[in-house]
């Protein structure tokens, strides 16, 4: 951003004249700074939007919020630089503003009681209060007479006073803004300071006193010595987002450890799992409260997992139901493999196949107020943990799930010492890993060569692309999208680019491992434990991927990849996109390109990007009283003219050009005094810059259809470039064609205040070869030794604290690269042609439509 006080130089001494004209070019002076932050931040905000970036939802709101701020002053600046003007204007940015901040506004919170209820008692309607794991249970107990443990919830009520007791909303949130999820270490140090956020608040006595009041009053199968597991039950958990495994759990909780507990569970909303699954998922943190679900302990001889349709098959009819002995949380965790029955769902179900399987240890209670884990005895560990009887059972209450919430569901159940169950929780079974069973991969006739055949499938699917081989994190950079990444491992910190990625295949690793559970998430096809990829797979050999088969074949198999088996990009349809297309659909849209065009008015706005266009065009006019007359006022804007074939105009604020008659309409560069712009200048008329005929470009046609489409006007000073000017100040807005230029610089005796700030943006090509032309600026100021950052066509180059007559050296060079890269964009192809015009301009050639590269 270009600071305030770049101004302050020539501000203090234009004003002597009038408090009128002061405070108009005091508006104008603020309108611009906000017009470079507004930019910079819609930038921003594109490039997480068009990139994929997942960030927390609160980064959208924070960068909006800013945004938002700067297109509303610029509204309120241009009023005052035109009070009777532009009237509606600010009614067209409230309902733009309004419109964002509808879908960006957090849901109505309430922490006021009940911070408790029974299970029992939770109403219908309570998802809000309760959360989908407490609500499920409840509806399963009251509706369906299904039998389900006692119990009771915690409130959202009860989170959202934890944290407004303890004033934690601020601080929450600046951490939230600050996490990059693509990096693990900073997922894993926002989470460790969040956690100890919530572990060292304090409960509120209110809530405290509520938990410890319905403990006592349920009448707990176990009396005064019952043990509770407390769960988490935050709104959109068990609901079309599962959460599942991403919140902790806490079993066999007594009294004196309930408050402790609850703390520990509404803590993990916080962990780098839970984080990473929300943010990826798309939903923000003030979206997801927690409540917390108890629930009195079952002492199980028995648990499981009952899915009510078969991931793999899923118009088989059947249910699986997986059983193991004790409590589930081995099942859950992936530490003992289960016993499974196949029932045919009916009117009378029927158990149609069943696999034992080997169940060397088991989770039970402990009056140590903790679990533990006890070998099965080896009479049981062959055994059926589960009885026919019972399976049946279970089946028909999986039906009746079914059909009362018109879905398959994901159905926890257990079994107590005395033969009777319970059901723990049922929530939606995943449909999109039931439909992505469904489709069959199956090809024939494969003539491509075989380079890799086995390993490990981490990810199934279909990818194909240039094989891109990692050596180092560095490498990173350069990956292109669309690569089929090659490594030796599988490390975490590959997932920074998983969106540009077709396929992934390692030496070594593990299916199990974090990047492949990653991959799995975003459907990036994987084979790890390969060997030899590295050996086998050189860099730039275009290969095709098929997990599934763990094979990779030599070249593009068309045949594979116009299949449903290939990659999807699953973030494309996240909710954190769809939200973010809703916003940017507010944002960045512009169709007030053309500012002579009658639609170019104030209610022909249909964006907030509208907004800053039309506010900066008029603004400009307003200034500098440019409009379809000439300018009229002594001291005002004068046309420079020059042996450029563009309309310039320039403002002298204070020692910029050699005084003349004050109705002088017209000053040539003889009259122009001001360091900086004469260097400028220097270069924009060196003798190698061609202006007048093209090779491979007709520039007065090109010319015609600039003037067409309004930016540069033989007949409007609307449309010009201009300059405002000292002596040593100088700031330059340049129009070619299609494309801005803004550059502010001194250039005085003081190394330490001198400087240069060099914006470019815009074009007439397609976005690639806008930021071709981009990447060709930004090479040239990076030798010039600027500190350059670019987004997408957008580079910003900064140079300070350099002696004045190297600040003159390198304004004109910037004149020259200005000149010769005003239509590069046409004729520029690919990077290579980049890397070249590079080095034949740093060799002095500055004529580049008739280069042969």
């Amino acid at each position: 951003m270009l600071k305030t006080n770049l101004f302050k130089y020539w501000t203090y001494q234009v004003f002597a004249p009038g408090t009128l004209l002061r405070e108009k070019y005091e508006a104008y002076k603020s309108l611009l700074d906000y017009d470079r932050r507004a930019h910079e931040l819609m930038a921003e905000l594109e490039e997480i939007y068009h990139n994929k970036t997942r960030v927390d939802f609160k980064v959208i709101e924070e960068r909006y919020n800013e945004f938002s701020h700067c297109v509303s002053r610029m509204v309120q600046d241009l009023a005052r630089m035109r009070p009777t003007r532009y009237h509606d204007l600010k009614a067209y940015f409230k309902k733009f503003n309004f419109y964002v901040r509808f879908m960006l506004a957090p849901p109505k919170f309430d922490f006021s009681p009940p911070f408790t209820i029974l299970l029992s008692k939770i109403p219908l309607a309570g998802l809000a209060l309760a959360g989908g794991k407490a609500l499920n249970l409840a509806i399963i107990g009251k509706k369906l007479r299904l039998p389900v443990p006692k119990g009771f919830v915690i409130t959202t009520n009860a989170f959202y006073y934890f944290i407004e007791f303890n004033d934690l909303r601020k601080s929450i949130d600046e951490i939230l803004v600050k996490i990059d999820i693509d990096f693990t270490a900073s997922l894993d140090a926002a989470s460790k300071k969040l956690i100890k956020i919530i572990m060292n608040a304090q409960i509120p006595p209110g809530v405290e006193e509520a938990i410890l009041q319905i403990f006592r009053a349920v009448k707990w199968d176990n009396g005064k010595d019952a043990r509770i597991a407390l769960r988490s039950s935050a709104v959109a958990e068990d609901t079309k987002s599962s959460f599942a495994g991403q919140y902790q759990t806490v079993l066999n909780v007594s009294e004196k450890r309930i408050i402790d507990a609850y703390k520990e569970v509404i803590a993990s909303k916080y962990s780098s799992r839970a984080l990473f699954y929300r943010i990826n998922y798309g939903l923000s943190d003030i979206e997801t409260p927690m409540a917390v679900l108890a629930l009195e302990m079952i002492d199980a001889e028995a648990s499981g997992i009952m899915y009510t349709s078969d991931l793999e098959g899923p118009d088989s009819k059947s249910l699986n139901i997986h059983s193991i002995w004790g409590l589930g949380e081995l099942l859950a965790g992936g530490k003992v493999s289960p016993d499974i029955i196949n029932i045919e769902k009916g009117i009378i179900p029927r158990i149609t196949g069943k696999k034992a399987s080997v169940k060397p240890k088991q989770m039970v209670f402990s009056q140590n107020n903790i679990t533990e884990i006890i070998p099965v005895s080896d009479d049981k560990k062959k055994v059926f943990s589960l009885d026919d009887a019972s399976a049946l059972e279970l089946a028909e209450w999986g039906m009746k799930l079914e059909s009362f919430f018109k879905e398959p569901q994901d159905v926890e159940w257990a079994k107590d010492s005395l033969g009777h169950l319970f059901l723990l929780q049922s929530r939606p079974l995943k449909l999109e890993e039931v439909h992505a069973k469904a489709v069959e991969c199956k090809f024939e006739h494969i003539k491509n060569a075989v380079l890799i055949s086995g390993g490990e499938t981490a990810c199934f699917g279909i990818g194909a692309g240039k094989v891109f081989r990692i050596n180092r994190e560095s490498d990173l950079a350069n990956l292109p999208k669309g690569a089929v990444l090659v490594a030796k491992n599988a490390l975490p910190h590959y997932v920074k680019v998983i969106d540009k990625l077709s396929a992934v295949i390692t030496d070594t690793g593990s299916k199990a491992g974090h990047f492949a559970s990653v991959a799995r998430e975003f459907g990036v096809p994987t084979l790890v434990n390969t060997g030899f990829a590295t050996d086998n797979l050189p860099e730039g050999r275009e290969v095709t991927v098929f997990a599934d088969n763990k094979v990779v074949y030599d070249g593009i198999v068309q045949s594979m990849i116009d299949s449903p088996c290939a990659k999807k990009n699953l973030i494309l349809d996240s909710p954190f996109m769809r939200k973010l297309e809703y916003v940017m659909g507010f944002i960045s849209p512009l169709k007030l390109l053309d500012p002579q065009d009658p639609s170019f008015v104030a209610h022909g706005v249909g964006s907030l990007h509208d907004i800053i266009r039309f506010v900066h065009e008029k603004a400009v006019q307003e200034m500098f009283h440019i409009g379809d007359k000439r300018i009229r006022k002594p001291g005002g804007a004068k046309k420079l003219i020059s042996k450029i074939p563009m309309l310039f105009y320039v403002v002298d604020v204070g020692g910029g050009s050699r005084q003349n008659k004050a109705d002088k309409k017209t000053v040539i560069m003889d009259d122009i005094i001001s360091i900086p712009m004469r260097a400028v200048f220097k270069g924009l008329t060196h003798p190698e810059i061609v202006w007048s005929e093209f090779t491979h470009f007709d520039w007065a046609e090109y010319d015609k259809i600039a003037m067409s489409g309004g930016i540069i006007s033989a007949e409007s000073a609307m449309f010009a470039s201009y300059a405002v000017l000292s002596h040593d100040y100088l700031n330059l807005n340049l129009r070619f064609g299609y494309h801005f230029v803004i550059l502010d610089a001194i250039c005085g005796d003081k190394a330490e205040d001198n400087y240069i700030m060099f914006r470019f943006s815009g074009g007439g090509a397609d976005i690639d070869k806008r930021m071709l032309r981009a990447d060709f600026l930004g090479g040239v100021l990076d030798r010039l030794g600027f500190k350059v950052d670019m987004i997408n066509d957008l580079v910003d180059g900064e140079l300070k604290g350099v002696a004045k007559k190297s600040i003159e050296q390198k304004l004109d060079i910037i004149g020259r690269l200005l000149g010769a890269t005003r239509l590069m964009d046409m004729y520029l192809k690919d990077s290579k042609m980049v890397e070249a015009y590079v080095q034949e301009f740093m060799n002095e050639r500055y004529h580049f439509a008739s280069v042969g590269m």
